[in-house]
């Protein structure tokens, strides 16, 4: 059976775009350059996404985005990996800082360098997730070598979230939002399997699920991803709402499933066996009105690009590390455009109003369009909720072909689009 813990390790260009034609790709591939196969990747709500490079002597961290291309953080020691990334850039992980052999948890902050959390006690510590107010979760081992669970904040250090916990298998905490709401697993004392926890400073440490459930993600809203064990045996994909019951996403097919993030639109990305009987792992987006959907058909990524470590954004990009390269999963803008009057007289002010969209929804409100009339600058619009509008005087009789054109930002890729033709008579 294939392992599914392995995924918790844990140059824009212009593009053309249309309405979606059967069989059209609801995203967009890039490679992000210079990452390693098969190495942990995360993202953030400004786009930038964690690469890990090198090798185990020289491993190098940096972030990329669309926009801006690669940035090194200046991390000291070696054996360095960037697991999770807030909304400010700040970068949790781990490394071996005094070449021990021993890894220990990190928090980098953009301008402020890198700073080591130390350990519950023991030789290691590893960060797992950070939220944007610089409190990280992950695994440390105590002074009787368990794994226990941690939360470490600037005021508090490093604060040991299942203490009671006695057995050699431990507990690791997975995730966190913006509340301080940490999730994860844990073996409870004398138990065989594994169960997810909650935590809250108010509250504690709270189990749910039966035994087999590993809580993986968290958004700010409280739901939690993960993966469950059913009756028959098999692992699939669940999520939680507060106070609610676990709902199985069911798969893509095959008896396997496991979802290890999600974003604050309730999006969940994962991993699922395929009913093709490969045994290879296939991504899957999971969406509250679209189900369960096999990257497959929702990207160019192949057959076998198996995943190793997925994560997404409130954008809806979504990074996937693979065992060939890192990329990024960018949501397709669709574009359609009219005007009133078509046709117009010569002279007639026309107004053009264009609609932009995609699985993620359209640009985000504030941004621009430019509008080209015969191939000529015609002005600029201001999108909201997807819509820009320009009006334009002065036109010559006869027909005149309108494009729209789109800057991209952080999470989303230009493009430039011939939209329809407008008809001036004279």
């Amino acid at each position: 059976m294939k392992r599914f813990a392995k995924v918790l390790v844990a140059v824009g260009c212009a593009v053309s775009i249309s309405s979606l034609a059967l069989g059209q790709k609801a995203f967009n591939l890039v490679k992000v350059p210079n990452s390693n196969p098969d190495s942990a990747t995360a993202i953030n709500n400004a786009g930038q996404v964690i690469v890990n490079a090198g090798t185990p002597e020289s491993y190098t961290v940096s972030l990329w985005n669309l926009q801006g291309g690669p940035q090194a953080l200046d991390l000291t020691g070696g054996n360095n990996v960037g697991v999770a990334i807030d909304a400010g850039n700040d970068v949790a992980g781990a490394g071996d800082p005094d070449d021990s052999g021993n890894l220990k948890a990190f928090l980098w902050q953009e301008g402020g360098g890198v700073q080591w959390l130390g350990t519950l006690g023991g030789p290691v510590s590893t960060a797992t997730g950070v939220n944007a107010g610089r409190e990280v979760v992950g695994m440390s081992l105590n002074a009787a070598d368990v794994p226990h669970a941690f939360l470490w904040s600037e005021t508090g250090g490093m604060q040991d979230l299942t203490p009671s916990l006695t057995g050699s298998l431990g507990a690791i905490a997975t995730g966190i939002n913006t509340s301080g709401e940490a999730v994860g697993y844990y073996y409870p004392n004398g138990a065989a399997n594994v169960v997810g926890f909650s935590w809250t400073q108010a509250g504690g440490l709270a189990s749910f699920g039966a035994p087999g459930t590993m809580a993986l993600a968290i958004n700010d809203a409280g739901t939690t991803a993960g993966e469950e064990l059913t009756a028959s045996g098999a692992r699939h994909a669940f999520s939680m709402q507060p106070g609610g019951e676990m709902v199985d996403l069911g798969t893509l097919g095959g008896d396997q499933s496991s979802a290890v993030a999600i974003n604050n639109k309730g999006w969940i990305v994962g991993t699922s066996l395929t009913n093709d009987q490969s045994g290879v792992l296939h991504g899957f987006l999971w969406t509250p009105s679209g189900g369960m959907q096999d990257f497959t058909a929702l990207s160019a990524l192949g057959q076998e690009a198996e995943p190793y470590s997925i994560q997404i954004n409130d954008s809806g990009d979504i990074a996937v590390s693979m065992r060939t390269q890192l990329v990024l999963l960018v949501p397709h803008m669709t574009a359609t455009a009219t005007s009133a009057p078509n046709p117009s007289v010569a002279g007639q002010p026309v107004t053009i109003t264009a609609t932009v969209n995609s699985i993620a929804g359209p640009p985000p409100d504030g941004e621009t369009l430019q509008f080209f009339v015969g191939g000529l600058p015609a002005g600029t619009g201001t999108f909201s909720k997807g819509v820009a509008k320009v009006t334009v005087s002065g036109l010559n009789s006869g027909t005149h072909a309108v494009a729209v054109s789109y800057a991209g930002d952080t999470n989303y890729l230009p493009f430039r689009y011939t939209v329809f033709k407008q008809v001036v008579n004279p």
